[in-house]
């Protein structure tokens, strides 16, 4: 018996067309109160959901879903938020995100949040997990002391999500390390501020596309 595709709900996490590629899928906008299917006999995936324009998703309706044997996976943003906290009831979470809440190292919901274009759904500013993920990693290698990391972390969470834009962060952490120190952590690693919203959008959809399609 044949299943309908996954239904993916996903916004400015990573790009539609990019998202094709790796998961056959019914793709719609970020989820918001009220969107989930009744009745479904396929994978629901949470990736992007609405968070101040519309009511967020709440975890009655997904669980709901779980209570009639629906499977409900989330990772990246509201998917990460939303695993987390129905974890125990039977939502698959995926990505250094969710393990993140799981494990309640992250506890703010707006730190998935950010602006993006309602035309094709770019970001407009860095959510504070990209930063947070992107400090561990300068951290880790060795090219940050954790004490600059924290203050530039700080620093970050200080500016409302909306402003978070690159050039607002940037002058923020020019504050804590200086200019010519800026410049050179902003090159390392891949060059930037990661995108761990984006690796781990990308990483759920890998693993859901290799276990509906087993080799």
């Amino acid at each position: 018996m044949s299943h309908p595709p996954p239904i993916v709900y996903l916004g400015p996490s990573l790009p539609t067309a990019e998202a094709k590629h790796l998961l056959d899928a019914d793709y719609r906008p970020p989820v918001k109160r009220g969107d989930l299917p009744t009745y479904y006999d396929g994978i629901v995936v949470i990736i992007d959901g609405e968070f101040g324009q519309n009511l967020s998703v709440s975890p009655n309706e997904i669980l709901a879903l779980l209570d009639r044997g629906i499977a409900v996976a989330g990772a990246s943003s509201m998917g990460a938020l939303r695993a987390a906290e129905l974890h125990p009831f039977g939502m698959k979470g995926y990505g250094w995100i969710f393990q993140q809440y799981l494990s309640g190292r992250i506890i703010a919901d707006d730190e998935v949040a950010l602006t993006y274009s309602p035309y094709d759904m770019r970001p407009v500013t860095i959510p504070l997990v990209n930063v947070r993920y992107w400090l561990e990693q300068l951290e880790t290698t060795g090219h940050l002391e954790r004490r600059l990391s924290r203050r530039m972390l700080a620093a970050a969470r200080r500016v409302f999500y909306a402003d978070r834009t690159q050039p607002r962060l940037l002058s923020e952490f020019e504050k804590v390390v200086g200019a010519d120190e800026l410049r050179r952590l902003h090159t390392e690693l891949s060059g930037g501020i990661s995108d761990i919203k984006a690796a781990d959008a990308r990483e759920i959809l890998v693993q859901l596309s290799r276990q509906l399609n087993p080799q």
